[in-house]
């Protein structure tokens, strides 16, 4: 059975299943949304002529409130939504597979209750993204005897640590989606000049390189994104100080690359001097449906 969740950017829940009284009834929306247009041609052939905007969808549904205590559930829930300054809708369509979409109310018509003493408010969630799912991964070396190595390999259905690593941290990322997929890394420990490159796997070409002139000492943090709407470079100190390298910079390639749907790729950390820090890399694969 799917179920529904709302959730805050501390990854705080509320469940509309009816775990806690509320359910989320007659869901509309889920699907995707595109309006092409097309030139008429002869013979019954047609030309696509629209550009690659796509239109703001939104779900919509109704939220019943079916404890006896349905009005204080009501005032709970609204509060909890207006105290959170982000919003996601979480999906599970089918078995545990967990899809998050970032939301924003666009109503919640508050109605009486009905003759079950149930209260049933019909809803709409404004979709600020796609549907997406993260994919998590890790990379990391050591330096052992004068010679770099790895950590013992770690392995996911669609992203798995490379096997072609070249002194180079490396990961391999799986095409998946329907539109290219984002990347946020966070590396932390010292490094000079970091280069973030992600190349197509089958033929090497570069897809983007995110080349930085910079220097991170022991304890500081690199964090990179290449989401929709919230691209950054910064560095983090130890005492949470935050520093933007947008100035820092190579902007002769592109520093901000995502992941083609139609090739696996990998993704390399380099850097003028021996890595000996860690990184993490979270993939978010982006869904007009799912």
């Amino acid at each position: 059975m799917r179920k529904f969740f709302i959730m805050n950017k501390f990854g705080a829940r509320k469940p509309l299943n009816n775990e806690e009284g509320i359910f989320f009834s007659k869901p509309a929306g889920l699907g995707q949304n595109l309006t092409p247009t097309f030139a008429n041609m002869r013979q019954g052939f047609f030309r696509p002529i629209s550009g690659d905007a796509e239109p703001q969808n939104s779900i919509t549904g109704d939220l019943v409130f079916t404890s006896p205590d349905a009005y204080e559930d009501y005032r709970d829930f609204i509060n909890w939504c207006a105290g959170a300054k982000e919003l996601y809708l979480v999906y599970q369509p089918f078995g545990t597979a967990e899809f998050f979409r970032t939301v924003q109310i666009n109503y919640m018509t508050k109605t009486e209750l009905g003759s079950a003493k149930w209260l049933t408010v019909p809803v709409s969630f404004a979709c600020l993204t796609p549907w997406y799912r993260a994919a998590p991964s890790y990379m990391t070396m050591s330096e052992e005897t004068g010679e770099i190595t790895r950590y013992p390999f770690s392995y996911t259905p669609s992203l798995r640590y490379s096997s072609s690593n070249q002194g180079s941290m490396a990961v391999d990322i799986g095409a998946e989606g329907h539109i290219p997929a984002a990347l946020e890394v966070t590396y932390t420990g010292a490094i000079i000049n970091p280069v973030l490159t992600l190349k197509r796997s089958s033929t090497s070409t570069i897809v983007g390189a995110c080349k930085l002139n910079t220097t991170l000492t022991a304890g500081e943090r690199l964090e990179v994104s290449t989401k929709y709407g919230d691209s950054f470079v910064r560095k983090i100190s130890s005492t949470g100080v935050v520093t933007d390298l947008l100035e820092c910079l190579d902007l002769s390639t592109d520093p901000f690359p995502r992941v083609p749907i139609d090739e696996d790729c990998t993704l390399y950390l380099s850097a003028d001097d021996t890595i000996r820090g860690s990184a993490t890399v979270q993939v978010y694969y982006y869904y007009r449906s799912v």
